[in-house]
């Protein structure tokens, strides 16, 4: 027995020997790895700073947008984007930037900074950034990037849009399609190799940055919209117009051919975006009364309405009272049929007609026609105008509004209700968007015509044409006759009313067509706002913008029937 227990006794202190060592060994190591944590040695530290790695979005590729023949308007191309590590920057080296970014920018990097990761300048376009990059200045590097390039500059600006830095749209097609035309930025993980190498783990830095995007295609034609920015340019600059709005459409389906708003921008050039009115899509954010333009969409109502008798006859003196007011004209123009209420744009005739309509009915009729709401084309931007409930309609009102003066509406929703009056008598929705397809190239949405309101019934629409017609052969509009086209068409003046009174020597001047009169295929509304150069009637100044733009799209459809 005391040769057992002596046995066990050694047994048990050999384990606690062995169990006290790796205890120790242990003890050690913890030791070890403490003292390598909390107090590094020097060496280690420095070489530790330089190497690091950052998660960085880049903006990817958004999808297309090309005119209705596949013109590119708006694409993304590759560009370079500048980061600063601060670790490797040099404050002196500012002076490099400052030759190609300017002084503003320099500054901020001609100091110390905190942190491993600054940027200097995104999305530079290639052939500008490249000598910088060539210069491998200490500390500057480079990340590509997707910008995003509108080919033309200004063609169609108010129509595309545009971006922000990362790519999201924020006005016109690129805000209201950006579903489509958005790709999510890709994360790159940027590792700093000991040596100072920047290695790209995800991606690889000179890679193609692939997009998820879809692609739009627009109704509007290039050579048209160009035709009518340079002619509306043309004619707002030469009368010092404020603003100017042009819009041609086709009245057979609702496509819309083309959108031009003055003062426009160059979507390449964000130093144009100073000017915030410049910002604006005239065509459907600005609200104005339409004045004599409106008069034929009046006299429609009138007539559907049976308060014009067949043969009926007015007199005008220049001037008549109506209700608690007076209604004026420029000139009396003694008898007049109805055609001659057009033809001649007599208010005082007009006023008669309009202070017989029944408030609700013609306001449900206007209704029908599309004023007072938004026509959904597919665009941002859109106002809804301004039409007054019919308990509203007291005194002059009715007059007012048979003459165009009492409500506001957009441009593009007064080019629809006179392609009603085109087409024989159909509402139809604009659009401006032919076609989209996703990102695998289907076919996601097709633009088509589509009839909101049956407003007017054939003869009455005839009977208007015609009548348009004369107004351009004998009446107001004859600067708008353009010789081998068959034009009709009704001039507008309207003064701008500021808190509830007219202002003399603030007009709104107009003119609205379609040719060829007899089968319709094109309507265009010219608008000038706030000439300054002495004249302001429509006749005088809208309606020669409009003949020019006529001739011009005309030469060019005989260009192309050559082809």
């Amino acid at each position: 027995m005391p040769k057992i227990r002596d046995r066990i006794q050694r047994e048990s202190w050999h384990s606690k020997s062995a169990w006290g060592a790796v205890f120790i060994v242990i003890l050690m190591l913890a030791a070890q790895t403490v003292r390598v944590h909390a107090f590094p040695d020097a060496r280690v530290s420095r070489q530790s700073q330089r190497q690091y790695w950052a998660q960085v979005p880049i903006s990817t590729s958004r999808g297309d947008v090309r005119d209705r023949n596949d013109i590119p308007l708006a694409i993304s191309v590759p560009s370079v984007s500048f980061f600063i590590d601060p670790l490797y920057w040099k404050p002196a080296s500012a002076d490099e930037l400052a030759q190609y970014f300017g002084k503003n920018i320099a500054d901020k990097f001609s100091r110390q900074l905190a942190g491993r990761f600054h940027w200097v300048v995104r999305k530079v376009p290639i052939e500008i950034a490249q000598p910088l990059v060539d210069k491998k200045v200490p500390g500057l590097f480079t990340i590509r990037e997707s910008q995003r390039m509108y080919p033309h500059g200004e063609l169609a600006s108010h129509v595309i849009g545009f971006c922000d830095i990362d790519g999201y749209g924020l006005s016109g097609v690129e805000r209201e399609w950006n579903n489509v035309l958005f790709s999510p930025p890709q994360t790159r993980l940027f590792v700093r190799d000991a040596r100072g190498n920047l290695l790209d783990l995800i991606g690889r830095n000179a890679g193609t940055l692939k997009t998820g995007a879809g692609s739009i295609k627009l109704t509007i034609d290039s050579k048209v919209q160009q035709i009518v920015e340079w002619k509306l340019r043309e004619g707002a600059l030469n009368n010092d117009a404020k603003w100017g709005a042009g819009v041609c459409v086709d009245p057979r389906t609702g496509e819309i051919l083309a959108m031009a708003s003055y003062p426009w921008i160059d979507l390449n050039a964000r130093a144009s975006f100073g000017n915030v009115e410049a910002l604006r899509n005239n065509v459907i954010g600005r609200v104005y009364e339409p004045g004599s333009t409106f008069k034929p969409i009046m006299l429609g109502i009138a007539k559907e309405m049976g308060l014009t008798p067949p043969g009926e006859k007015f007199f005008c003196r220049g001037k008549a009272a109506i209700a608690d007011g007076v209604i004026r004209d420029v000139s009396a123009h003694g008898n007049l049929d109805q055609e001659g209420l057009l033809i001649k744009s007599c208010n005082t005739g007009m006023a008669t007609i309009g202070n017989r309509m029944n408030p609700h009915r013609a306001y449900g009729m206007l209704r029908q026609f599309g004023f007072g709401m938004k026509s959904d084309v597919e665009i941002s931007g859109e106002e809804e105008g301004l039409l007054r409930s019919p308990e509203e309609w007291l005194g002059m009102a009715k007059a007012n509004v048979a003459i165009g003066q009492g409500l506001a509406v957009t441009p593009l929703q007064l080019a629809m209700g006179i392609s009603a009056i085109a087409n024989g008598g159909e509402l139809l929705k604009p659009y401006i968007i032919a076609e989209v397809r996703n990102a695998n190239g289907k076919v996601i949405h097709q633009g088509r015509r589509r009839v909101r309101n049956a407003v007017l019934n054939t003869d009455t629409s005839t009977w208007i044409r015609n009548a348009l017609q004369k107004t351009v052969d004998i009446g107001t509009g004859k600067s708008a006759r353009v010789e081998g086209v068959d034009v009709a068409g009704k001039t507008g003046t309207a003064q701008i009313a500021t808190q509830g009174t007219y202002m003399k020597g603030r007009y709104v001047s107009s003119f609205v067509g379609f040719w060829p009169h007899g089968k319709p295929e094109y309507v265009m509304l010219i608008v000038l706002g706030e000439p300054r150069g002495g004249r302001y009637y429509g006749g005088e100044i809208a309606a020669p913008v409009f003949k020019a733009i006529v001739e011009d799209m005309s030469r060019l459809s005989i260009m192309s029937a050559k082809k």
